[in-house]
């Protein structure tokens, strides 16, 4: 998220030369440097951690809800299954119910890592590295919530409006659009610049290739979730028909 930090790492993968550093002037200054810089550090880390933490608990609130109020109902008392959901069983209803879960834990995974991030008798370096994995689940979280969201919406509407159903999710996918769009338009500005260093054939590759791993970076928790619940579609017995008492002769 850091564009300087970015393109220096883009330079030196690019072969790029380094500048010449004034080595006296940083051993005069090194240590008062290094004392603010840990300060402010520490403050960017502080700030982060209380607005992230709002965020990981909303989700795990909302998750948490969602786990008890399932879509479609509960089936009443009376029945041989009373107190169960009604659209147990079917695909959208299990995918819904994997990404549902998949957002509580990595939200609550991720409080617990701000909590971390936070606390001041933990090393400097710890917090820092807590706060990292807290925004990678945090961003876990985001993706299968809206997953889940479309995937209940889908699963109640699909049977009497399915294109309402379509459209919903079609517009579903803005969120992770939005989510990703800053680090997208930062990648597509390095293009230029490395195809004049390195070619457009070595850049194309390059690209390539780091799209396709930030697709999977990004959405694998929908890839697991479709693939657990076509598991589980499928491997689950099919309890034979009824047979009709045959009549008396």
């Amino acid at each position: 998220m850091h564009s300087e930090a970015r393109i220096l790492s883009l330079l030196q993968y690019a072969g790029a030369k380094r500048g010449i550093r004034h080595q006296d002037y940083l051993e005069k200054n090194n240590i008062v440097q290094k004392k603010q810089g840990e300060i402010d550090e520490m403050e960017k880390v502080k700030d982060a951690t209380q607005s992230l933490c709002i965020g990981s608990v909303l989700i795990a609130t909302v998750t948490f809800g969602a786990a008890f109020a399932m879509p479609g109902g509960y089936r009443a008392d009376d029945h041989t299954n009373g107190g169960t959901p009604t659209l147990a069983g079917r695909y959208g209803f299990d995918a819904f119910t994997l990404a549902n879960g998949l957002a509580f834990i990595c939200s609550t995974m991720a409080t617990i890592s701000l909590m971390s991030s936070g606390s001041r008798i933990r090393h400097p370096r710890s917090r820092i590295e807590h706060l990292h994995i807290a925004y990678y689940l945090m961003s876990v979280s985001v993706t299968s919530l809206v997953a889940a969201f479309a995937l209940a919406t889908y699963t109640i509407l699909a049977p009497l409006a399915h294109k309402t159903a379509i459209g919903l999710c079609i517009l579903s996918s803005l969120i992770l659009l939005y989510q990703n769009w800053e680090l997208a338009s930062n990648n597509i500005a390095m293009v230029a610049p490395l195809c004049r260093r390195n070619g457009i054939v070595w850049t194309f590759g390059v690209s390539v290739l780091f799209i396709v791993a930030n697709v999977l970076i990004q959405l694998w928790p929908i890839i697991v979730v479709f693939s657990l619940a076509t598991i589980n579609y499928h491997s689950r017995k099919v309890e034979p028909l009824v047979q009709p008492p045959t009549p008396l002769t």
